[in-house]
């Protein structure tokens, strides 16, 4: 018998029979935790209602006063299904019998009481208590553990949708929203040059400057209907449900910069005002809105406006982008970039040397560079577009022995990867005397000494360097002092009308005279007639190229 478990029993124990209910509740009570009695089934049924929630087992008579204890259980039954019965009783009549069953009565014990068997019949209730006990407790921790998980799980929902910093809802948010919104409109807000003011003022600066901004959106949206996202490090969403009417829009655009960048950013904690410029992408279309707002605001960036409404023109260069990456990304994979050769004369008309020009192959047609030069860059191609080419063209030279220009950018001469990349093959091959670096001349060298060290080191190999597009747009006779070129190439828009532009023939002339006076050697590009041959000649040019002596070929 476990003593143990029937001491954390209470019991009610139900009898009309003072004398008979004193000496089983004395021979009982050492072995059990508390005894509730009652003298018949109306107080039986009162008590345990009562005392409901301690009472575990029930001992009772059938045959009692006011209430007999068949009835008391069957009321009992009608609210608490589990609770274990013992009926001690000197009716053994199957009727009763049969509906004791009904009654899911645990034992039935027969007067005079002997307490052993009695104590057995506890024994076996207790049993079924301490299992009702039990079930209860999983239930409980299931349901507490339950409810911990449910805080839990609203707690993550809310992390993974909402921006820590600005306390706005975040990208994961708005992709949800999405899914719900019939005609989104999309306002996509980047702050132009926020990677600075973190650089500048420290990175708590920046954050101070995000929350001032979701402020002032929070603001702007009060009575529009209108939710705000920050969807990226610098970038805030405006969504609606709405229909898109081009001139509200642009008035809430004109509205959402002069909230933001009429006035500058007042931080009291560092006593600093901070102006900030915006530009934003706006997309209405059923399908990627997002990803729609994203283009226009890369065009819009592109352009340098402050803001940039999606439309099929943007479509349509976004396609073209995915077409050219995609030519790209298989001439590489397939090895089709292949460089062709357009020669450069001298006065008489021969073959002096050759510019190497990338060309992409794709079955019979041939692609210059004007088709996928700014996508390779864009899609980061390019650098693999300009090995292949140096190779193939350093390959060439080896085995030919000819002179030959190659085109190399500011960006190239002044990365270490390029630099490494160009000393390595210069040393391992002996072809540099043939030769001639062509750089494009730019306003964006922001560090003369490493575009001049680069310069230096093929020199010193033995290699020559030109200034490619002399006159196109940006010049500088200081930059060719900097950069003492061994060559000048005049740009083609220059050459192109010499015949019948005087302006153009005179700002040749003067660069013509001027690189001779340096000792730079001039070449004239975009020769393409007779005419144009003879007056070069005239003022002295020293070399020449165009589709007059020869188109770009293999």
């Amino acid at each position: 018998m476990n003593i143990e478990l029937l001491k954390t029993l209470t019991i009610l124990y139900v009898e009309d029979e003072k004398d008979l209910q004193e000496e089983v509740y004395q021979n009982l009570s050492p072995f059990v935790k508390t005894i509730f009695r009652a003298n018949d089934g109306l107080e039986g049924l009162s008590t345990f209602k009562e005392n409901e929630d301690e009472i575990d087992l029930i001992i009772s008579d059938i045959m009692m006063p006011n209430m007999n204890g068949m009835d008391m259980v069957e009321n009992i039954r009608d609210f608490n299904s589990n609770v274990p019965i013992i009926y001690a009783t000197a009716f053994n009549d199957n009727e009763y019998l049969l509906k004791t069953l009904q009654q899911n009565v645990t034992s039935y014990i027969l007067k005079p009481i002997d307490m052993e068997l009695l104590l057995e019949a506890v024994q076996k209730a207790s049993v079924e208590v301490e299992n009702k006990r039990l079930k209860k407790y999983l239930k409980e921790e299931v349901d507490k553990k339950t409810q911990e998980l449910v805080k839990q799980n609203q707690l993550l929902d809310h992390q993974l949708h909402t921006d820590n910093l600005t306390k706005l809802f975040n990208r994961n948010s708005l992709l949800r929203h999405l899914k719900d919104v019939k005609n989104p409109v999309i306002i996509l807000i980047d702050i132009d040059t926020f990677k600075n003011i973190n650089d500048m003022y420290g990175e708590k600066v920046g954050d101070l400057i995000l929350c001032e901004i979701a402020k002032i959106l929070n603001k702007f949206v009060q009575d529009k209907n209108c939710n705000v996202y920050k969807v990226g490090s610098d970038e805030f969403v405006l969504m609606k449900d709405t229909l898109f009417y081009e001139m509200e829009c642009l008035n809430n655009l004109n509205s959402i910069i002069d909230a933001i960048s009429s006035k500058s950013i007042y931080l009291s904690e560092y006593d600093l005002s901070i102006s900030i410029n915006i530009t934003m992408g706006i997309a209405s279309s059923e399908k990627d809105t997002l990803g729609h707002a994203d283009m226009a605001l890369k065009k819009a960036k592109q352009c340098k406006l402050p803001y940039k409404i999606y439309n099929d023109e943007i479509e349509q260069e976004y396609k073209n982008d995915i077409k050219w990456t995609k030519i790209v990304d298989e001439a590489i994979k397939e090895d089709r970039v292949v460089p062709y050769f357009q020669p450069i004369v001298d006065a008489d008309e021969k073959i002096l040397k050759y510019e190497s020009l990338m060309r992409i192959e794709d079955g019979d047609k041939v692609f210059s560079p004007f088709f996928f030069l700014d996508i390779a860059k864009k899609s980061k191609q390019y650098t693999k577009l300009e090995r292949m080419m140096i190779l193939k063209v350093f390959e060439k030279i080896k085995i030919e022995q000819v002179q030959m220009n190659l085109n190399v950018s500011i960006e190239d001469m002044v990365s270490e990867h390029f630099i490494s990349f160009i000393k390595d093959l210069l040393e391992k091959s002996d072809v540099a005397k043939f030769i001639t670096f062509e750089v494009l001349e730019s306003e964006s060298i922001d560090d003369y000494s490493k575009v001049i060290d680069f310069i230096d080191m093929v020199k010193l190999y033995g290699s020559k360097i030109a200034i490619d597009d002399f006159g196109s747009g940006y010049s500088n006779f200081s930059h060719l002092l900097k950069l003492s070129p061994d060559y000048i190439k005049i740009d083609g828009s220059l050459i192109k009308d010499i015949d019948t532009n005087e302006n153009s023939l005179i700002i040749a002339q003067t660069i013509n005279d001027f690189a001779h006076r340096l000792g730079i050697k001039t070449v004239a590009e975009y020769v393409h007639k007779k005419e144009i041959f003879d007056i070069l000649k005239d003022i002295g040019i020293d070399q020449y190229q165009g589709y007059y002596f020869g188109e770009p070929k293999k």
